[in-house]
């Protein structure tokens, strides 16, 4: 693996850095922490489904993002390891009044016959905020992969609600096989007269979420029955498509959780060909 260094001008507390490196080792996968700089923190992993899988609860001990604030999160997974990423809460982005923004990157390698399944909270962008936000995940031709990435436009329950009054928001969520990009979802926002038009196009509706599946295994047919359950549900607005392995859905929603709810009824639809067991609520105390 190739691990990332901080850059000299970084100031301490401000810039969290890891780099973890996932193995298969004692019959089982483990992770290993390579380095890590505050606030992200390393508290180890568990093996909620009591298999060979753990489990690990990204920690970011500043408790959101504040103007110019940035967290970088490197991972490499080897050939035959199966993981759960995801976070202990909301990635809450802060106003930002002198103009600054702030940054979270995440990059994640996924080596040949691996699995990962990428859960995190959503983002939530405070109103004032300035946002530039990265995930990238790579996989081999034979890698599986679930992982969702989920926006909240403001506090919506916030006295009279924050939803859209966001300064800024750069959101990018691209997922490459064998080099090649087979999503990639990228959101620029600047300004008032944007962000209005953001809620035009998502209905005025503040909560987004993406979800992609990535299997050989996945069933012919399979997008079909997750829009179909999810719409069932309750959700206002869900679409699912297929492009050959690759399963992607869009859904948008007036609640958090109703955003989660649909995450989780997908995760339930796909969990079982991607890593031959039921889906679970997952443990995060």
């Amino acid at each position: 693996m190739q691990i990332v260094y901080p850059d000299s001008s970084w100031t301490i507390g401000k810039h969290a850095l890891m780099n973890l490196h996932v193995v298969r080792r004692n019959g089982r996968t483990e992770i290993d922490p390579k380095s890590w700089r505050i606030p992200y923190q390393w508290q180890g992993c568990h093996y909620q489904d009591h298999d060979d899988q753990p489990f690990l609860l990204a920690i970011n001990s500043g408790g959101g993002f504040v103007e110019g604030d940035s967290a970088h999160l490197y991972a490499t997974m080897e050939e035959g390891t199966r993981a759960l990423f995801t976070t202990t809460a909301a990635s809450k982005f802060y106003k930002c009044p002198q103009g600054a923004t702030s940054c979270e990157q995440i990059r994640i390698d996924v080596g040949a016959g691996a699995l990962l399944e990428y859960h995190p909270d959503e983002a939530i962008m405070f109103a004032g905020s300035r946002v530039e936000r990265r995930t990238r995940i790579d996989l081999d031709g034979s890698s599986r992969l679930f992982a969702t990435d989920m926006i909240a436009a403001g506090r919506v329950h916030y006295g009279p609600g924050e939803a859209f009054k966001f300064e800024a928001l750069e959101s990018e969520f691209e997922v490459r096989i064998d080099g090649e990009p087979v999503l990639l979802d990228r959101l620029i926002v600047q300004g008032k007269e944007e962000t209005e038009a953001l809620r035009r196009l998502w209905g005025g509706l503040p909560h987004m979420a993406t979800v992609i599946a990535v299997g050989s295994t996945l069933p012919k047919g399979i997008e079909s029955k997750i829009e179909a359950q999810i719409s069932d549900s309750g959700i206002t607005s869900v679409g699912a498509t297929r492009i050959d392995d690759a399963v992607i859905c869009r859904i948008l929603a007036a609640e958090a959780w109703i955003c989660h709810d649909a995450v989780y009824q997908c995760w339930s639809l796909v969990r079982p060909y991607l890593a031959d067991k039921p889906a679970r609520p997952i443990r995060k105390c």
